[in-house]
């Protein structure tokens, strides 16, 4: 019940053209239709997992091809890959392939048997470390080849993609057997050689680079040392001869240039631009998928199939809106659609070469921003001014063709968040070439596209920073192949693997819809800091180190990661609901250990708590990577850079809510419990380094950080209702209504705007309890949970018990300030007023009644943080005997505070708590 997905993401789809070619659906797979898989329909297809493509046509834009393009901009393990797909269908790159493993037939004569290779698997001894080798070489899940025997052994004569329409029910099963559940093939390692030819045709009018560009580059290079020599289209025989290539000529996958590409990359030779970059950057519904799905900002978008109607497209993108052909380029197929007419005209004609289309919202600017970015940095800057009289940078006519100005700037002086966001949108695609297209628009830096083998012409791209921009390019190159020779590749290092495995737990999921109560998920705030415990801006780099990419959300099975609203905090939540806590508190530390790995690297480490001890929030950054609009919103309609925004880290605990009746119940249920939960939860004693008179001083500031909308966050404890239309009118309505009264606001207008101390998520089907501060490590975060989730059905259980708001109001207060010394009315809990302890001893009684046996460990663990105290409490009685002594306060805090970090990276309780020991 976290902000992603609830479908499993170990799942493994099997994608078919033809849905008749399998309907079962049984075990870890599940067969569904390349067109349901597109257009994200069944359940899972966005998120992670493995997709095994078995569609009857690869071919060029094809559904088949479509399936496995759109998986890897997914960030889903896909078999075959693009370039597989593309390798099978050259019967030249086979050849060599098998030629470089020692398996070619050659002449070899004899009769020829076919062998059919399921996922890596053969059903005759024989042949498995044959089909093994194959299917390492080309790994795709049907595989025939035409095997003869020689005296030197096995030898492949010829070796092509299988279909599934023609397996057997039996080759079916074994087929899917083999994927129960493996991850996909990674991508093999290329060894690096040593120096740089350049493919350049001089009859190319779209030639990337100009001769005298070329010649700037044999220049730079002849002064540092390297030989460079340009290659014509006909001197593929020669690539070998060098040690790393570089593309001055189009790009694409039926252009000449590809061939040179592949005969490099197939060497080992360092490319520029690579296979995997030129097959990904010509397609644009791929670029979509995967910078939407990476959070970069780009302008608003749709992908269609036919049959999307232009007034459908107006009302989403507005009018005019804009149609782009997935691989035309030099801003071919790409149309501003004004009436339904035009869209009709144009939408045939596309839909002739492609079942899907990129569709955006018209943004006209006086210029688009080009960023030359290389390695993950920026090589160069521009401004590409609009061609005379015309919305795009060129302008065809009968009197030919008008290109606008280009303006060349100084890297050092290019707006600093454009540079920024082509960067992490170049990073997505690899560590090559790229040129990034953005605008600058009055909401924001957008990406319109990310293309490989960009332009860099003598006086055009280069007139600003000069040769400079050579120097880098050649050091690029220098460079790997520097690593090469060492022995090192560009790739992560190599403890990234097991990193970024899966976690997850044993035994099937329960089903969607879940009953109320059935499954939890957690989310946990964490700040990094480094050795001394200053808080550390290094989310972005922890979600790069654990995703392999730039990204603002990694996927790593039951748990996850993303970013938060300042740069030093990190989320870390389950990516679906489990069934019990103790796999929830499994998979979770796993994951806090991981990032405990990656972060030592560095000399940081997660601290945990609701509040840093002395952060000075004045110096925090907002993030920026994505998300800027919303941040941007907040920031401009709120005080951000204070404690109650930016210090400030929270458990949630999200339920399914079940049906209506239960949803609300459990609603009623959760305001009955909600004022009293920072008795047992506080742990934010302080902040500026100084003991606060509140004990959950988090909540202290939440209640007043919204408070200019104050329909968003009410007095935090939720409001009774009696049915979910009640919700949607009495609290939505009236804070989407004061949405709208301010200025430019409408981002706000969703349900994750309602700050109250528990709140309906409609789009996950779940509620979400918010007002519990981090605990020191993730087991006492669920001993929390477990207090919360058997608790709230305690008490929905019992008779409806009408309470008056301004009571639970005045108790939540009295505990948020008083924390477990707090004298509580609590009629429905205690007849006559009392302790807040005694009120929730009444509800942990009732929670013990009905937990399950695994789950009450935890419980017993809230027994004792209500008769010695909360984090909070425990926190503030060490230190308080050093809050005198400014010098001692200071030493005692670090003291105190780095224990607790080694408590969560050790996932133990602190000792401090008094009643257990490490």
């Amino acid at each position: 019940m976290s902000s992603r997905s609830s479908a499993r993401p170990s799942r493994t789809w099997f994608v078919v053209s033809d849905p008749a070619d399998d309907v079962s659906d049984d075990g870890p797979t599940a067969v569904l239709s390349a067109d349901a898989y597109l257009q994200g329909t069944a359940l899972g297809t966005l998120g992670g997992g493995q997709v095994v493509n078995v569609c009857r046509d690869h071919a060029y834009l094809s559904a088949g091809y479509y399936v496995s393009l759109i998986a890897d901009a997914r960030g889903q393990h896909v078999e075959p890959t693009i370039d597989t797909i593309v390798a099978l269908q050259d019967a030249v790159t086979v050849q060599r392939r098998l030629l470089e493993l020692g398996l070619a037939a050659g002449d070899a004569s004899g009769e020829a048997h076919p062998v059919r290779i399921h996922g890596g698997t053969v059903v005759e001894a024989r042949y498995r470390t044959l089909a093994r080798a194959l299917y390492r070489a080309f790994p795709h899940p049907l595989l025939e080849a035409e095997v003869v025997r020689t005296p030197r052994g096995l030898r492949v004569r010829a070796l092509r993609s299988g279909s599934y329409a023609d397996l057997d029910a039996s080759e079916r099963a074994r087929l899917r057997a083999a994927y129960g559940g493996r991850p996909g093939t990674p991508a093999r390692s290329q060894a690096v050689a040593y120096s740089l030819a350049v493919l350049h045709d001089p009859a190319d009018p779209h030639a990337p680079s100009n001769r005298d560009a070329l010649h700037r580059l044999r220049k730079v290079a002849k002064r540092m040392g390297v030989a460079v020599e340009v290659l014509g289209l006909d001197d593929i025989a020669r690539v070998a001869d060098h040690d790393a290539l570089f593309v001055r000529t189009l790009t694409g996958v039926d252009e000449p240039s590809f061939a040179f590409v592949q005969r490099a990359a197939s060497l080992g030779m360092p490319v520029v631009d690579d296979p995997h970059s030129i097959l990904r950057c010509c397609n644009k519904v791929y670029l979509h998928e995967l910078l939407r799905r990476a959070g970069v900002p780009t302008p608003p978008t749709r992908v269609v199939a036919p049959g999307v109607g232009f007034d459908e497209l107006a009302e989403a993108l507005g009018v005019p809106f804009v149609v782009k052909q997935p691989d035309g380029s030099f801003s071919s197929g790409v149309k501003k659609i004004e009436t339904a007419e035009a869209w009709t005209h144009w939408s045939e004609a596309y839909f002739a070469h492609s079942p899907l289309l990129v569709v955006q919202a018209f943004m006209p600017t006086a210029f688009d921003w080009r960023i030359g970015v290389l390695g993950g940095r920026p090589l160069f800057a521009a401004r590409y001014h609009m061609a005379a009289g015309h919305w795009q940078i060129v302008a065809g006519s009968g009197r030919g063709v008008r290109y606008g100005r280009v303006e060349a700037v100084p890297r050092s002086r290019a707006d600093a968040e454009v540079v920024a966001v082509a960067c992490t949108a170049a990073g997505i695609l690899g560590d090559g070439l790229y040129g990034v297209d953005l605008k600058d628009t009055p909401d924001g830096v957008v990406v319109i596209e990310v293309n490989d083998n960009p332009n860099l012409d003598f006086g055009q791209e280069d007139a600003a920073d000069g040769e400079v921009i050579y120097e880098d390019l050649l050091r690029y190159f220098g460079e790997r192949v520097d690593r090469a020779n060492r022995g090192v590749t560009a790739a992560p290092p190599a403890d990234r693997g097991p990193l970024r495995a899966p976690i997850d737990v044993p035994g099937p999921s329960p089903s969607v819809p879940y009953r109320a109560y059935e499954v939890v998920g957690i989310e946990l705030e964490y700040p990094i800091v480094d050795d001394r415990l200053e808080p550390l801006g290094a989310v972005a780099e922890v979600l790069r180190d654990l995703a392999g990419r730039p990204t603002s959300d990694v996927d790593l099975g039951a748990v996850g990661m993303s970013n938060e609203i300042v740069d030093h905090v990190l989320e870390l939540k389950t990516t679906r609901p489990l069934a019990r806590l103790v796999d929830s508190e499994l998979v979770l530390a796993e994951l806090v250990r991981r990032v405990a790995v990656v972060l030592s690297e560095r000399g940081a480490r997660l601290l945990p708590t609701a509040m840093h001890p002395w952060l000075d929030p004045t110096r925090t950054r907002l993030w920026s990577r994505s998300g800027r609009r919303i941040y941007t919103t907040y920031e401009r309609l709120f005080d951000v850079r204070t404690h109650g925004w930016a210090n400030v880290q929270a458990m949630h605990v999200n339920l399914p809510v079940g049906s209506d009746a239960d949803a609300v119940a459990m609603m009623n249920a959760a305001r009955l419990l909600v004022p009293y939960l920072p008795a047992i939860a506080a742990s934010s004693p302080m902040y500026d380094g100084k003991l606060m008179p509140a004990v959950d001083n988090r909540l202290a500031w939440i209640v007043e950080h919204q408070a200019r909308i104050p329909e968003s966050c009410g007095d935090i404890v939720p409001e009774p209702i009696g049915s979910l239309q009640d919700y949607r009118q009495q609290v939505l309505a009236p804070m989407y209504a004061a949405v709208d009264r301010l200025p430019d606001a409408g981002l706000l207008r969703r349900e994750y705007f309602n700050a109250r101390g528990a709140v309906f998520k409609f789009s996950r089907h779940s509620m979400e309890v918010r007002v519990l501060d981090t605990q020191e490590c993730v087991h006492m975060d669920h001993a929390i949970a477990a207090f919360v989730r058997h608790g709230l059905r305690w008490l929905a259980s019992r008779p409806a018990v009408a309470v008056p708001q301004a009571l639970l109001v005045e108790d939540f207060r009295a505990v948020v300030a008083q924390g477990s010394a707090a004298e509580v009315h609590a009629p429905h809990l205690l007849a006559g007023g009392g302790s807040v302890r005694e009120a929730l001893q009444t509800v942990l009684d009732g929670a013990m009644g009905i937990a399950p046996a695994d789950e009450r460990p935890y419980l017993d663990r809230v027994g004792q943080i209500l008769r010695e105290g909360s984090l909070s409490e425990r926190i503030a009685a060490a230190l308080r005997p050093a809050a005198g002594d400014p010098q001692a306060m200071g030493r005692a805090t670090r003291r105190v505070y780095d224990e607790l970090a080694v408590c969560l990276a050790e996932n133990r309780p602190w000792a401090g708590r008094a009643v257990w020991s490490a």
